[in-house]
């Protein structure tokens, strides 16, 4: 593949053509042929990501562009438009909405006459506090500069905690004072003040590992924003009497093996419409509630040891069991149904609200059949 510069780069990765091989004639013909063999191996790969990413050259997407640009103004302008009628009915009706007050309020604060507000709020706040500061958009940002004296916020967060980004979370925001503020014994004149909170005080010292580890190979600062090592490392600053030997149980459900045990002996039509939650099918979910279950029943019936408050222990009871669901809309009736058919009590707080709502739904057309 010749060489590529500029605007030809993406023309020239298209094709996938390779140069011919050199001719040695010292070179055994055993290894020519592994050549060739990793050589076709590459070429394929090559063709294969030029078809799914190379799909146009420079041409043709400029080509694409101006046949859709009527489109997309158009798009625009019917945007635009809405906004402008949707805020008059919120100015008619007396409401805002949350962006509103983060906007409404930066107005105020940065278009005030020799800025008179914001001056205010700097002589009356001597500290301005801030938790989850991970999570802060730009918006908030510049309503907390506008307000500070530049050495009076204290700001609070983990990156690693950051989960907004759909909501103009900006995590950059905080990784940008945490790599450039300095540790006391670091600080000079004029630099600002990083404390590390690097003790973790509710969790066990086995959990506490296994989350190290864990984060320490897939987080860095490419996935993650941070990377991930012992001076990033969470500490143990919870104190549990000796008890029961503790070790982390990783289990690893190899779901195709178990699902032909399963199904094997259960011919269970599984809803089309409810096959997916996210990547994850109806049928990998029941395989994981099923284990779940037997879990806690072997921690029941084995007597499983957990601590009080007053750091003694005594037998676990069914209370003392939480599953944790990533999204439990569809999985977690189905973790409910699982656990009490081995005749063990269990709450389900999606299945209450979604009776509630079915309750509700049920009486609304009753009175519209019946008016």
């Amino acid at each position: 593949m010749k060489k590529q510069h500029g605007t030809n780069y993406i023309i020239g990765a298209k094709d996938t053509t390779l140069d011919k091989l050199p001719t040695e004639k010292r070179v055994p013909e055993e290894k020519k042929e592994v050549l060739k063999k990793q050589r076709d191996i590459v070429r394929k790969k090559l063709k294969s990501i030029a078809q799914d990413i190379m799909k146009y050259d420079s041409k043709e997407a400029n080509e694409d562009i101006k046949i859709m640009y009527e489109t997309v103004k158009q798009i625009s302008n019917l945007v635009i438009e809405f906004l402008h009628r949707f805020e008059k009915v919120k100015q008619e009706k007396n409401m805002m909405d949350f962006n509103d007050i983060e906007h409404f309020a930066l107005n105020i604060l940065s278009s005030s006459k020799d800025n008179h507000v914001s001056q205010i709020y700097k002589e009356k706040y001597e500290e301005i506090l801030i938790d989850e500061y991970q999570d802060s958009n730009l918006v908030q940002e510049y309503i907390l500069n506008t307000i500070s004296r530049g050495n009076n916020i204290f700001m609070v967060g983990d990156v690693k905690q950051s989960i907004y980004k759909f909501r103009q979370a900006r995590p950059e925001l905080f990784i940008q004072k945490y790599e450039t503020y300095k540790e006391k014994e670091e600080m000079g004149e004029k630099d600002n003040l990083k404390i590390q909170l690097f003790k973790n005080f509710r969790s066990r010292e086995n959990i506490l590992e296994i989350t190290n580890t864990i984060f320490s190979y897939i987080m860095s600062k490419e996935l993650g924003d941070i990377d991930y090592n012992e001076k990033e490392y969470l500490n143990l600053g919870a104190e549990y009497p000796k008890g029961q030997n503790l070790e982390t149980e990783l289990h690893i459900i190899d779901l195709k093996e178990e699902e032909e045990s399963i199904y094997k002996d259960e011919q269970e039509e599984v809803d089309e419409e409810a096959e997916e939650e996210g990547n994850e099918r109806i049928e990998d979910i029941l395989i994981e509630a099923k284990f779940v279950a037997k879990k806690i029943k072997e921690l029941i019936d084995t007597g499983y040891l957990v601590c009080n408050k007053d750091k003694t222990y005594r037998k676990a009871t069914y209370k003392d069991f939480a599953v944790l669901l990533r999204s439990p809309k569809n999985s977690a009736p189905i973790y409910e149904q699982e656990i009490s058919k081995l005749n063990m009590p269990v709450f389900c707080d999606i299945t209450v609200r979604i009776l509630r709502h079915s309750r509700n739904t049920s009486n609304y057309e009753f009175a519209k059949d019946n008016r």
